[in-house]
């Protein structure tokens, strides 16, 4: 087997390449996949461009976490796992002499079989660009998963890049009424298929409008904005207690609002820090938080068979496909020009 690696490579901040490596070698638990496809993350592999998360000083690296592939050779001690099957899959071994974050936009890949990062069957003869963003999608799973959302729920999702765009459609997906809000019109446009209403945070009036839409504040709320102003934005738009809408002062005992609470989910990381008083923006006497930092087999899985199922489908999601020659310019584009550009993946094979 041939074992030159083609791979895309932060050089330094803001500098793409695509650079040739040696496969390193594979352990006698580990798998080597051939990539066909790989999504950018765009809000982790932009900040890592831009020098964040530890990059800077570290380049150059090669990004990514998300792709789908084919097994095309297994170690000695491999079970589960046949050469020839299709996977979906995270966060590759690094390749030898260059740092990894997370390693996953390159043409093959080796992976352990035990631990979080093992890959994820997929249906036996599946198009693999169907699967292609079930790795991302499969964050956003997490946290509509934690929030537990009730058909005929109300939530509000600040932020319509793919983390906040997957949350609404999973959400739609659960029965909920669904409003979205984002900076670029285009990406509202994209939410309609999934949204009941879409609002524009840069409108004067753009708190004010999404709290009458949900009648005072929402079941359930997702932070994917990724900024300190939608951030305090989110803990305003949290649904109110019954308790506030009364005339009369009466406090009850505290349990009995217990598993009643709407629910917060930050699904965003945060450059600059958000100071906020808990009790100026937690409307009546609580909230429930939910922060998921990651996601594991259980949620790819469940992403997987969801796209079986025809739940979500890549294809609503996947605005450009380049090649990876290509990727300067696709960066590029994905960093400086939002409104145009959504999402990116990357076909190995062109």
């Amino acid at each position: 087997m041939n074992r030159t690696v083609k791979a895309i490579t932060y050089t330094d901040v803001n500098q793409v390449d695509v650079r040739e490596y040696e496969l390193g070698e594979m352990g006698p638990t580990d798998i080597t996949v051939k990539t066909r496809y790989t999504m950018v993350s765009s809000g982790t592999e932009l900040r890592v461009l831009g020098g964040h998360y530890g990059a800077a000083g570290n380049y150059p690296v090669i990004p990514g976490y998300s792709s789908v592939g084919e097994v095309v050779e297994v170690g000695v001690n491999v079970s589960g796992f046949r050469v020839g099957d299709l996977v979906s899959c995270r966060n590759p071994k690094p390749l030898p002499g260059v740092k990894s974050m997370w390693g996953g936009q390159a043409s093959l890949q080796v992976h352990a079989t035990t631990g979080e990062d093992r890959p994820v069957l997929l249906p036996a003869g599946a198009n693999l660009l169907d699967y292609v963003t079930a790795e991302i999608s499969a964050i956003s799973l997490r946290g509509v998963t934690a929030a537990a959302p009730r058909p005929g729920e109300t939530a509000v999702v600040l932020g319509q890049g793919l983390i906040g765009a997957f949350s609404a459609a999973w959400l739609n997906a659960a029965g909920c009424r669904v409003i979205v809000a984002d900076l670029e019109n285009n990406r509202l446009k994209r939410a309609e298929k999934w949204a009941a209403a879409t609002v524009n945070v840069a409108d004067a009036d753009a708190e004010a409008r999404i709290l009458t839409l949900c009648n005072g504040g929402a079941d359930i709320v997702v932070e994917s904005s990724g900024s300190p102003k939608g951030a305090l934005m989110a803990y305003n738009l949290v649904r109110r207690k019954p308790q506030n809408y009364s005339t009369d002062y009466k406090v009850e005992p505290i349990q009995f609002y217990g598993g009643d609470w709407a629910r917060l989910v930050i699904q965003a990381n945060y450059l600059d820090e958000v100071s906020i008083n808990p009790f100026g923006f937690f409307p009546g006497e609580g909230v429930t938080i939910i922060t998921p930092a990651d996601r594991g087999v259980e949620d790819r899985q469940m992403a997987v068979e969801q796209y079986r199922r025809g739940t979500l489908k890549a294809s609503d999601f996947v605005q450009t496909i380049a090649a990876v020659a290509d990727a300067p310019a696709a960066y590029a584009g994905l960093r400086d020009d939002k409104n145009s550009n959504f999402s990116l993946a990357f076909d190995w094979e062109k």
